[in-house]
């Protein structure tokens, strides 16, 4: 298909943002922010469409094309689901109607799909959705491409990220991967969203330091997303970005959300080190922080820059999971960091998954060990069970070897692996007392909770310093109390 507005030398473009979870809190859709701001510097006209707040998401999505007349609508889908066992929401079926009524509203434009999820399984969603053009991987460059070959009546196969049907066939160019990504241009999220929203539900304004990923952990999907190793931002650029949406938005929260914001600690103690040297009076989190590279000086550092709590994705305190999950640390590694960074006088938000290969009771006693050392010292713990099985990961390897699943599952509707050594039942069971006894500790189908919402968009009326999570005690204890 071509565009249909090849007369004209700026075809209009219309980006449509599918994601509406906002539980525990809403993500800010940086991504889409991205391409847009691409998009418009390659010379295109773009409208940004985000309906995550949407009270009727099929309306606001044929008013947009109403008004806006795209000869291009992308549409980009954040996830396939929540990656929740105990607590499981599949966004697909949602993201595929609201794609029907973009098509019936324009039938006319042609459409195009991305975002995280195509990163993961691009020929999957590409057939489920039932679209022709698709962008995995970055979506800046292979976006702009992508829009110049249907203007211009080219075949977009081969673009690299582009995953293109035509006559039944399906070709998938690998990700570019472009190393300078600082030649991208700016990214100016308050042009294109409306962040004050977010903040009022809970949520804050993302910021990308780099992409790409070293760690070699068998669930996670990073590497197909963006890539093996770094592709490292200009601290000072980062900045930049930070300190204009500082002073133009008055965004005094942020979060760090690379696979690993402290890896390498170099580079991350350059931008905390940035933003001291600018005096911005900046709160800073991440929930994206490996015991695996902790050094004092970036946590001095991360103090001084602005980090009062922060996420460290520990997933188990026990030896024979960590090396089952190929995390990269041991066990001693999770104990030393959790003195260093209370000795940093940073809390901390302790992220464990439980149901992982080599998982038995006794791991799990181990981890429920450490939480609650942790917990009696201030920290909260946020646990989910079993590992969802993704295309193109280790875990997907492992679960075919132990015929969890078949060779030729595409692995769109959510399937979990839970160790054979465990009963679903009992390790629900043996967490939930857990978390009864310790108010601190979140299960994650806690996080489901009707009442959440309403505390979070409260602690935020009240202009509570964020995490929102470091007030999980009173929260828990305010759900249960109203179950």
């Amino acid at each position: 298909m071509t565009l249909a507005a090849t007369s004209t030398s700026r075809p209009r473009v219309l980006l449509v943002s599918a994601n509406r979870e906002r539980q525990p809190f809403p993500v800010v859709p940086n991504g889409v922010a991205c391409v847009a701001s691409a998009l418009e510097a390659a010379g295109h006209q773009v409208r940004v469409e985000d309906l995550c707040f949407a009270r009727d998401p099929h309306l606001s999505a044929r008013k947009a094309v109403r008004e806006f007349q795209p000869d291009a609508i992308g549409i980009s889908i954040r996830n396939i689901d929540n990656s929740d066992l105990v607590a499981l929401r599949h966004y697909t079926p949602e993201a595929a109607g609201i794609l029907n009524t973009l098509r019936a509203s324009a039938p006319d434009s042609a459409i195009i799909a991305g975002g995280a999820a195509f990163g993961v399984a691009p020929e999957g969603l590409l057939d489920a959705l039932e679209v022709n053009h698709a962008v995995a991987g970055d979506g800046e460059r292979a976006t702009v491409a992508l829009i110049n070959a249907l203007a211009a009546g080219r075949t977009p196969a081969g673009i690299p990220g582009v995953v293109h049907r035509e006559g039944g066939a399906t070709t998938v160019a690998p990700p570019g991967g472009d190393a300078d990504i600082d030649a991208l241009p700016p990214v100016n999220m308050d042009r294109w969203l409306n962040l004050a929203s977010y903040e009022r539900h809970g949520g804050t304004v993302p910021i990308q330091t780099k992409r790409g990923c070293v760690f070699k952990c068998v669930y996670c999907t990073y590497l197909n997303v963006e890539g093996w190793g770094y592709r490292l931002r200009s601290p000072e650029l980062v900045v930049d970005e930070m300190e204009h949406l500082y002073r133009q938005a008055g965004i005094r929260h942020f979060e760090f959300v690379d696979s690993t914001f402290n890896a390498p600690p170099r580079h991350a103690a350059e931008i905390c080190e940035s933003i001291i040297r600018r005096k911005l009076r900046i709160q800073l989190d991440t929930t994206n922080f490996t015991p695996a590279s902790a050094p004092e000086y970036l946590l001095n550092a991360m103090r001084r820059a602005g980090f009062r709590w922060l996420g460290i994705t520990a997933e188990s305190a026990s030896d024979a999971v960590l090396e089952r999950l190929q995390k990269g640390f041991d066990a001693a590694r999770v104990h030393a960091v959790a003195e260093d960074v209370q000795r940093a006088g940073i809390g901390v938000l302790w992220v464990f998954l439980i149901g992982g290969p080599g998982e038995t009771a006794a791991t799990i006693e181990e981890t429920l060990s450490f939480a609650e050392w942790r917990l009696n010292r201030g920290d909260a713990v946020y646990v989910t069970v079993g590992v969802r099985i993704y295309p193109g990961t280790a875990m997907r390897r492992i679960a075919i070897e132990e015929g969890v699943i078949g060779e030729n599952d595409p692995l769109l509707v959510p399937t979990f692996y839970l160790s054979p050594h465990l009963q679903l039942a009992s390790t629900i069971r043996r967490l939930s007392e857990f978390a009864f006894a310790h108010p601190r500790f979140m299960f994650s189908a806690d996080s489901r909770s009707r009442l959440l919402p309403y505390l979070t968009s409260l602690a935020s009326l009240l202009r509570l310093p964020r995490p929102h999570w470091r007030y999980m005690g009173i929260f828990q204890r305010l759900a249960r109390a109203v179950a």
